[in-house]
């Protein structure tokens, strides 16, 4: 027995890694950056909590200080290990996310045969959460750690409750502690490890197994406990309590607030079941653009989950499949969307899948396991192709990143770098990637402009004009600041207002001809244009625009070229 759960663990780790394999070569990829540089200072991240400081983006829009405070020390502790080991190579830290994934796996089969019997039902759900779609992020982005790295503490930490249900004694006792322990390092991973208790709770009621009410409420009421002792914990270390600020989280009273909890769910179910990706960065345009297609998309992915749920073998697995994803959810419900937030949730919808599958995997006959076959491929080819294409724009990035890089070097007295334009794929962390490209190198990079969607198209490049040498002004028919990721970086301060001036010590950008609430001109002013240099986004990648001193009048417009 012992062999054949080695043989079926194996195949799990295989089918992970054939289907995961191309994330192994992909670069650092945008919140990477801020990652090594925290890990760089592991006393003080782990003294004083780890603060995402927005405004060292670089962009002259977002207001000084906005930040999101975070609390996770063993995330912190997890990069300081890659990075003793593994230095600048970000191969090593995708191998331990690969890992993590993994082990993910492996309890997620455990959890199976404790929750749907020890038969091909559970090994079914686990081969489902190792090569599913949804976990491109969270294992394949570097940065995913966070949600990985809870993830399996957190299924550690629930494997050992529902092993202390059947056991008695000194044997319960050190599980129960075991689960606590656990639940202690998931939630010193992240903030949505909280729901554990409910989870708990929740397993509780719809499993009795015998045991008196009193006895099934004792290991949810301890990690209540817990909880309760990370949360006060987390408030004496970051000084309060500071939710993420607008758009990173919803607040009361938000506009938008009541259509986000209403398709937030839906489009993560839509990741759950058809594989397409939630990402508001990639998705949000075209939704908006099409409302009606979103409705009967949303439809589709109902009417599909329902049926999943109509077979499940019992109502009490339907209820606990779904109460599962949705108390793993809950504590995000908030928070703007985000694919990687699926990693634990998903553990809920592959078995809730798992529990239709028979139990004797010989039971299956020829047809069905073709079937099986198919679905199973068709799974691994979404994941592959996904993986890739997450690699090829961390690539991107890097290359962006890279020619940044090479133009500095090719002008070695510049203290300044203006980008317009830039590839949305690198605008997260650009100046730091930029700045660890060029160890030692004292030089402000800065963002005039990003473009708007992940795959621009002809319209979406900037005019650039130079009236004098120590000026340029942007133009968009669309308007700037007006995509996600671009609201992100603004924070919650207030619309920008025609002929208002943003100065950044160096330059300073003037906002004209407002229109829809988003500016289409901006005014750039360089004080010093002599140690200055400005690149341009194409569809080729990045490119030094007119050198200074550039032609008074001279135009530039901004588009592929062949």
């Amino acid at each position: 027995m012992e062999a054949k759960r080695w043989r079926g663990a194996l195949v799990l780790v295989a089918l992970l890694t054939v289907a995961l394999f191309p994330l192994l070569v992909g670069p650092f990829f945008a919140d990477d950056y801020l990652h090594v540089e925290v890990a760089e200072k592991l006393r003080q991240a782990l003294s004083g909590g780890w603060v995402l400081h927005i405004d060292t983006a670089g962009t002259w829009w977002t207001p000084p200080g906005l930040s999101v405070e975070y609390f996770r020390p063993l995330v912190v502790l997890s990069f300081a290990a890659d990075r003793l080991f593994y230095g600048d190579h970000p191969f090593g830290y995708h191998v331990t996310n690969l890992m993590l994934h993994a082990v993910g796996t492996c309890l997620v089969w455990g959890i199976g045969r404790r929750v749907l019997g020890p038969g091909f039902g559970a090994w079914g759900a686990a081969a489902l959460f190792a090569i599913h779609p949804c976990h491109t992020l969270a294992v394949g982005w570097i940065s995913g750690r966070t949600d990985v790295l809870a993830g399996v503490l957190y299924l550690a930490a629930f494997f050992a409750y529902l092993e202390s249900r059947s056991a008695v004694g000194a044997r319960r006792a050190g599980l129960t502690t075991a689960t606590l322990v656990l639940f202690t390092l998931a939630l010193f991973s992240k903030e949505m490890a909280l729901s554990l208790p409910a989870v708990m709770l929740g397993h509780a009621i719809l499993r009795p197994e015998g045991e008196p009410l009193a006895r099934r409420l004792a290991a949810p009421l301890l990690a209540g406990v817990v909880a309760a002792a990370y949360l006060a914990l987390r408030i004496v270390v970051l000084g309060g309590f500071h939710p993420p600020p607008t758009p990173f989280a919803y607040h009361l009273g938000d506009p938008g607030l009541a259509w986000h909890l209403a398709t937030a769910p839906l489009l993560y179910l839509a990741d759950f079941v058809l594989f397409v990706p939630p990402d508001p960065m990639a998705t949000e345009p075209f939704w908006r653009a099409h409302p009606l297609l979103l409705v009967l998309f949303l439809a589709v992915i109902v009417g599909t989950f329902w049926s999943t749920l109509q077979r499940a073998p019992s109502r009490t697995t339907a209820a606990w499949g779904l109460g599962w994803m949705a108390i793993t959810l809950l504590p995000v419900t908030m928070l703007t969307i985000g694919e990687h937030f699926l990693y634990l949730p998903s553990a809920g919808y592959c078995l809730l899948v798992g529990s239709q599958l028979p139990a004797d995997p010989a039971s299956i006959d020829a047809k069905q396991r073709r079937g099986l076959a198919i679905v199973a491929a068709l799974v691994m080819v979404v994941c592959v192709v996904r993986t890739t294409m997450f690699t090829n724009l961390a690539r991107e990035s890097s290359r962006t990143v890279a020619s940044a890089a090479a133009a500095l070097e090719a002008a070695p007295s510049a203290r300044l770098l203006l980008v317009e334009d830039l590839p949305v794929a690198a605008a997260l962390a650009f100046p730091h990637a930029v700045r660890r490209a060029l160890p030692g190198r004292d030089v402000d990079v800065e963002i005039l402009s990003l473009l708007s969607h992940v795959m621009p198209g002809p319209g979406d490049y900037s005019d650039v004009s130079y009236p004098d040498r120590q000026h340029l002004v942007l133009r968009r028919g669309e308007g700037f600041l007006g995509s996600y990721l671009e609201r992100a970086l603004a924070g919650p301060r207030p619309p920008l207002q025609s002929g208002e001036t943003i100065s950044r010590g160096a330059y300073k950008v003037q906002v004209d001809a407002v229109s829809d609430g988003l500016p289409h001109m901006l005014g750039v002013t360089i004080l010093d244009p002599t140690h200055a240099i400005v690149l341009g986004g194409t569809a080729q990648g990045l490119e030094l625009l007119t050198p200074y001193p550039a032609p008074a009048g001279s135009t530039l417009s901004r588009g592929p070229k062949p």
